[in-house]
């Protein structure tokens, strides 16, 4: 699987090596399959074969005994919060299983319970990924390029949030708060005070899996289609918080006609800068302008001297138009997001990870969208929501409290330039100012130096060896001394030779 994936030697990856991966990710329990979920967002890092195979791991297993579901429920909420309880479970995963239940008051809800002794497992797993991301990154060049210790630091941010239901609960609040905009969308409500870090009570929602057969007349699931990606452009484009895992196992279709999301463990955050970024990128993607695609990509991305950025533009150049004018049957959303960090990893511009989770989450968006409606076309629905999105934006940018902040910001450093010029002068009159030049991008002619530097010491020591072995010998004392400091020039001689042949370039 290693040289599958390029990171010992070379191989085509294959159906057959994914599908065992994916196996032995499910097998080796819950943090391993959250691994596999975040590396399913990473095109830059897997071969296409990997991708579409993690896509379908399955989190689920054997239901807990309800016994020890039931005590942790009484534990944390009381003995007398339900009136009722179901013990076969609605569903199960390795993280926790959720329950039907009745309140006193009538209320049919559902309870999500944490699994005992889950967190104390994950986070062994997680100490565990870290330290080999740690050492990964010090030894490989690679490694550090694919940022294998930011992968581990967001898979822990995940997952210990997944293990947090106060943290979940707010996230589902917060969704449902942005998602009032979409009336077509529905969000169940967190059922107050019934809320612990193990336990999560949330409205029972009537539904059903979306699938092909939904039965919708085509102009209503062409604009459910329309309002559910919508949503979701909105969400990472506006407010830069969005509910990262919309696949088809938490979206249900109710019988009025709307589409219910649950399972809001996973949040996707962006920080102001990139999500403003983000927004300007989508909409460069869907009026298809190339250099503007690339540029706001390196204004995103980290990028050294190293870094290969007329190719990236070039490239760019040459991929974006094939996804104008095709229906959505014909593309993914997630597709150009997901071939542009294939892109900037080939030339050396290291991408953010939001980049990868922001991609993911509109390709399974898009995908939920395919089954309503295989005609809608996303990337016209993106430049469509542009004027929407602009005028937001420029409103956000006007609300006083920003602007002054905003104003602040640019001006203070301009207030500090005066004495800042003032003290430079100053030293310039003294003569003690002083310049500090870091070099950068020498490691390579370092690494020639130290390569010449051994090789001539070895040279000299295999001479000496040849000398002082025929001084030996000439003596005729000690001939047994004589032959072995031969024996072992000749091994010395023999390896720089190897050595030196195995180097690129002229003997």
């Amino acid at each position: 699987m290693l040289a599958e994936l390029g990171v010992l030697g070379r191989r085509e990856a294959t159906r057959e090596g994914a599908r065992r991966f994916r196996e032995a990710l499910e097998d080796l329990g819950t943090t391993y399959i959250k691994l596999g979920q975040l590396l399913s967002s990473r095109p830059d890092l897997l071969p296409d074969v990997y991708i579409e195979e993690l896509s379908r791991l399955v989190d689920e297993v054997a239901p807990e005994p309800f016994a020890a579901i039931r005590a942790v429920i009484d534990e944390d909420l009381g003995e007398s919060a339900f009136v009722r309880i179901d013990p076969e479970p609605l569903a199960t995963a390795s993280i926790a299983q959720t329950h039907r239940a009745l309140l006193a008051t009538g209320r049919e809800v559902v309870v999500k319970v944490r699994r005992p002794g889950i967190e104390e497992q994950v986070r062994l797993d997680l100490a565990l990924l870290r330290q080999s991301a740690r050492i990964a990154a010090r030894r490989s060049d690679t490694a550090e390029l694919l940022q294998l210790e930011a992968l581990a630091d967001e898979l822990e941010i995940h997952l210990l949030a997944e293990l947090d239901f106060v943290e979940e609960a707010h996230n589902t609040e917060l969704i449902a708060s942005i998602l009032e905009r979409f009336p077509a969308l529905l969000v169940p409500a967190v059922v107050r005070p019934l809320v612990s870090e193990r336990v999560l009570v949330l409205e029972h929602i009537e539904g059903e899996k979306l699938t092909a057969a939904h039965g919708l007349a085509p102009e209503q699931a062409a604009e459910l289609a329309r309002a559910f990606f919508r949503a979701y452009v909105f969400q990472v484009v506006v407010e830069g918080v969005y509910h990262a895992d919309p696949h088809a196992g938490n979206v249900l279709l109710t019988p009025d006609g709307r589409l219910a999301l649950l399972d809001f463990g996973l949040l996707g955050r962006v920080d102001e800068d990139t999500r403003r970024g983000l927004s300007l990128l989508l909409l460069a993607v869907a009026q298809n302008r190339a250099d503007d695609v690339a540029d706001l990509m390196t204004g995103l991305s980290l990028t050294d001297i190293h870094s290969d950025e007329a190719g990236f533009v070039h490239d760019v150049r040459r991929m974006l138009p094939r996804y104008h004018w095709r229906p959505l049957s014909g593309i993914r959303t997630g597709e150009a997001l997901a071939s542009l960090q294939r892109l900037a990893l080939d030339h050396g511009i290291r991408l953010p990870t939001s980049f990868a989770l922001v991609g993911k989450t509109l390709a399974q968006a898009d995908t939920i969208a395919r089954v309503l409606d295989p005609e809608l076309d996303p990337v016209e629905l993106i430049e469509q929501e542009a004027v929407d999105v602009m005028v937001l934006e420029s409103a956000r940018r006007l609300e006083p409290n920003r602007l002054l902040a905003q104003l602040y910001t640019q001006l203070d450093p301009l207030t500090r330039m005066p004495r800042r010029l003032g003290h430079l002068v100053g030293e310039l009159e003294r003569g003690t100012l002083t310049i500090g030049v870091v070099p950068t991008g020498l490691d390579d002619f370092e690494h020639n130096m130290r390569s010449i530097a051994n090789r001539v010491g070895a040279a000299i020591i295999i001479a000496a060896l040849l000398l002082a072995s025929s001084l030996v010998f000439m003596a005729h004392r000690a001939e047994w001394l004589a032959i072995a400091g031969f024996s072992l020039a000749a091994l010395l001689g023999v390896f720089m030779v190897w050595r030196i042949a195995r180097t690129p370039g002229e003997l």
